[in-house]
């Protein structure tokens, strides 16, 4: 889980990100911070998701889970 979190943190330019909140309570979520989501689950993961799933997850941590369970 490690990996998925720095790689976040690369995408959303913080040195921690709190796994206990969503996506949309950071303060740098937007658009452009979902596609670059989306695109490393896509490039790193083989997972297929759209911005829409991406805020339903409880938590970063629940999506990290969630990566893990699924990568191909």
């Amino acid at each position: 889980m490690d990996k998925i979190i720095a790689e976040l943190c690369e995408i959303f330019e913080v040195s921690d990100l709190p796994v206990d909140v969503r996506f949309e309570d950071l303060p740098a979520w937007d658009s452009l911070n979902a596609l670059s989501v989306i695109a490393l689950l896509d490039s790193s993961y083989g997972i297929q998701i759209d911005a829409a799933r991406l805020q339903k997850f409880g938590s970063i941590n629940e999506f990290a889970q969630h990566v893990l369970s699924n990568r191909k």
